[in-house]
């Protein structure tokens, strides 16, 4: 029996010992915290240890694309506002000091020059009166798409577009991190050594708007002899190109523990290859009238509505660059696990983005394959460490 109970205790040594009843996770992440306590705590304690997350609002002004069209869009030093926002989730071993870090940035710049013309039959009036233009029960049918008035509106209108700056940014970086000792005065440098995938989708539109009511008999009679009805159509000549980049990248954290405020700095340096695409087409759209007689009026019906396409020209190319990453920030500790915060970010990216389409075929300007692309401006957020 003696021997018995001994080899029972020697295999549950072995056991696992972690038992999921006693697991009591702590939630209060809104509990107050004090100026005292912050004192008592040192600068390497009131870093992040653990699991924590961060999330900010991005207000970055991104620049022009340096296009061959030298009637616009060819003001390449100007910037253009953009939003966009930055999520991190990081861990840090407290007792080895060291971590990874998985970060997310993304930021739209859109800007267009505008031009808004009403259509020949302005209104529909079936609309205005709440009535389905096609009535059926048992709730009605919903007019056809350019029969109706804008949705919003209580008009029928067409945009005529030109972009000036139209990108999507989308970064993607994991990092393995080092948290060195505090320096004299409390201050904490963290180097920082990993990877980042990022993805930069360019927008290049010129259009071009004709309708049977301009006072160009040229236009009319074109199109006259294009549909054999009054009309107005749409052209869009198009490029979308996008910069497909992996490259690799190192950097540090700096921060300071000032009473409640929490000052970080930010520096990354990447560089690595850029694999570039774009495909052009023109698109156009062409709203048909049931008479032969202008001008198009109110009430005249629409007899057919014609969207058509041409077949994309795709081309491609490679690049090499290199770019830098700036960030700072002032934080507040307003309770015990979270931190508010708001700063400064700037992104370069240095002679490796492609721009504006290709030339070649003559659907668009084009824009060059080495083209710089600048993001800078303010961030607000928040941060979470249990």
């Amino acid at each position: 029996m003696l021997l018995c109970g001994m080899a029972s205790a020697q295999a549950q040594q072995h056991l696992p010992v972690a038992d999921p009843f006693q697991f009591e996770p702590d939630f209060r992440w809104f509990e107050p915290i004090y100026d005292a306590d912050l004192a008592d705590i040192k600068p390497k304690k009131r870093a992040n240890t653990g699991w924590f997350a961060t999330y900010d609002r991005l207000y970055l002004y991104g620049s022009r694309p340096d296009n061959n069209d030298l009637n616009f869009g060819d003001d390449d030093s100007r910037l253009d506002g953009g939003a966009g926002h930055r999520y991190e989730v990081g861990f840090m071993l407290p007792d080895s000091d060291s971590g990874w870090l998985f970060s997310w940035v993304d930021n739209d710049v859109g800007e267009f020059h505008r031009i808004r013309h009403e259509r020949g039959n302005r209104i529909n009036e079936d609309e205005l009166d709440g009535e389905a233009t096609n009535a059926a029960p048992p709730f009605g049918l919903e007019a056809i798409p350019g029969i109706s008035n804008n949705i919003g509106f209580n008009y029928r209108f067409v945009d005529e577009l030109d972009s000036l700056n139209v990108i999507s940014f989308d970064s993607y970086e994991l990092s393995k991190t080092w948290r060195m000792e505090p320096y004299h005065y409390g201050g904490i440098l963290e180097p920082l050594v990993g990877i980042r995938w990022f993805r930069l989708k360019d927008t290049y539109a010129a259009s071009r708007f004709e309708s049977s009511n301009d006072p160009d008999n040229v236009i009319s009679s074109n199109l006259l002899n294009k549909y054999g009805a009054l009309a107005e159509e749409l052209t869009i000549n198009q490029a979308f190109t996008e910069n497909e980049a992996i490259t690799a990248q190192f950097g540090f954290r700096y921060m300071k523990f000032i009473d409640r405020f929490v000052a970080t700095g930010d520096f990354r340096v990447f560089s690595g290859g850029n694999w570039q695409s774009s495909y052009k087409n023109t698109w156009t759209e062409a709203v048909v009238y049931d008479n032969t007689t202008a001008p198009i009026s109110q009430g005249d019906e629409v007899a057919r509505i014609i969207r058509e396409e041409t077949s994309p020209v795709n081309s491609r190319n490679e690049e090499f660059f290199l770019g830098f990453d700036v960030r700072a920030d002032l934080a507040y500790q307003l309770t015990r696990d979270f931190t508010v915060r708001a700063g400064f970010q700037l992104i370069d990216i240095e002679r490796g983005l492609w721009r504006g389409g290709d030339a070649v075929g003559g659907t668009v300007p084009g824009g060059d394959n080495e083209q710089d692309y600048l993001m800078v401006g303010y961030t607000f957020g928040l941060t979470l460490n249990r």
